[in-house]
């Protein structure tokens, strides 16, 4: 017997592109800035270090925009 092909989910928009790294460069598990970010957790100095972390590397961007990373 066979079977019908299985129907794909379609693929949720992304809610904090480039999460993983961030996390990592801050020293956090993902979960963790997640959980700040989506306001689930009120941790004031691990939202300011991603403010700031965010900051930093738009600076960096504007300043040498062919650099990848």
């Amino acid at each position: 017997m066979q079977r019908a092909a299985f129907k794909t989910r379609e693929k949720r928009p992304w809610r904090f592109r480039g999460i993983c790294a961030d996390a990592r460069a801050l020293g956090v598990h993902r979960n963790s800035l997640y959980k700040v970010l989506a306001g689930i957790w009120k941790l004031k100095k691990l939202a300011a270090r991603y403010a700031a972390l965010k900051k930093d590397r738009a600076r960096a961007a504007r300043r040498n925009p062919h650099a990848t990373t």
